[in-house]
């Protein structure tokens, strides 16, 4: 059995880090006690397979459609590209199901390189950093204030991931700062909710933060 020498611990199955701290476990791994979960992404495998046939369906269609009406433009690819970014977005979702915070911390970061993305390549309005990152941002920070009560999300996860969430607010302040932002609104907002809530989490969560990050950094 494999033995944690941090936490005092022995642990069953092969794992390589420690459940608890993370550390490396040291010793012979053997056979977990547990059973094996079935793959839960089968649950869901006929409707993935209805709407990648859906997906499948309308980029063929839309495709033929721009190659009949050429001088509307390439208006297809547009298409393509909105559907790869949602295959993305719910790949993800799928992936990291099991961890509510993380799954949306990650979707802010990937919603919002993907926005940046498609302002690039049509021509730059700066939409992306005006309205997207700001308003994704303050929504997911929200939200996460409000799953933490309604699912009983772990303090210690919560907190990690607010935290991280809240440096978008530190972006856009830089984004402000920089003159790149042409709509100050959405990104003052940001700011403002990001400071709060790390103001919240310093003065009601405190210890618990300094507890958490050292466990995580093994300070």
């Amino acid at each position: 059995m494999k033995y944690c020498d941090k936490c005092k611990v022995s642990v069953r199955g092969n794992r390589e880090h420690c459940p608890l701290c993370n550390a490396v476990l040291h010793g012979e791994a053997e056979p977990s006690g547990f059973p094996r979960l079935p793959n839960e992404h089968k649950k869901h495998k006929l409707w993935i397979s209805i709407l990648a046939l859906s997906s499948v369906s309308a980029c063929i269609i839309c495709l033929l459609l721009n190659f009949l009406f050429r001088k509307h433009g390439q208006w297809s690819l547009f298409v393509l590209g909105g559907v790869v970014c949602m295959w993305m977005t719910l790949g993800l979702a799928l992936y990291k199901q099991r961890n509510i915070p993380k799954t949306m911390v990650w979707e802010v970061f990937l919603v919002g390189l993907l926005s940046v993305l498609w302002d690039y390549f049509t021509g730059w309005r700066g939409w992306s950093i005006n309205y997207v990152l700001p308003i994704v941002s303050m929504g997911v920070m929200v939200v996460l204030v409000f799953l933490s009560r309604l699912f009983h999300v772990a303090a210690g996860s919560l907190i990690v991931y607010l935290l991280v969430d809240a440096l978008m607010g530190v972006i856009q302040l830089v984004l402000l700062l920089t003159g790149c932002i042409t709509v100050p609104l959405p990104s003052l907002l940001c700011v403002g909710v990001s400071t709060v809530m790390l103001a919240a989490m310093l003065i009601f969560r405190g210890r618990k933060v300094r507890e958490e990050l050292r466990r995580r950094l093994h300070l």
